[in-house]
């Protein structure tokens, strides 16, 4: 075995422990992702149909079901990704304090660096395997 096929499969074991971690830390987090609920419950009565329905897919889901509170955090108001949400809704997600909404992005990151990495050994293996 080379030192090439070592490291694809190294960082294919990495990124499925790293995807690992971030399903963890979603499990953990659980009760922050029900407090942003409730918090938005409280300010406007309902929660979106999406987010209740990732809920009720459980760990499967679980990437998911944060999108919501995700995509305002990261993208400018009017962005394609959250065209269709309203306003108060955008701004109020914004406005919420980073203590709140911070461990949303770490699983994100967590999320990304994992399927990077997959993508990244999927590709090397590929194009060693073509050679």
């Amino acid at each position: 075995m080379s030192k090439v096929d070592l490291i694809i499969i190294a960082l294919g074991i990495i990124s499925f422990l790293i995807l690992f971690a971030a399903i963890i830390y979603s499990v953990i987090n659980n009760k922050k992702h029900k407090t942003l609920c409730s918090l938005f419950i409280k300010e406007f009565g309902f929660l979106p149909g999406g987010i209740i329905l990732a809920q009720a897919g459980g760990v499967f889901l679980t990437f998911q079901k944060d999108l919501f509170f995700l995509f305002p955090l990261i993208v400018s108001e009017g962005n394609f990704i959250v065209r269709d949400m309203k306003s108060e809704h955008y701004n109020f997600i914004r406005t919420l304090p980073s203590e709140k909404t911070l461990w949303i992005k770490i699983k994100y990151i967590l999320f990304s660096t994992s399927v990077m990495l997959m993508l990244t050994s999927y590709f090397l293996y590929s194009l060693l395997i073509m050679r």
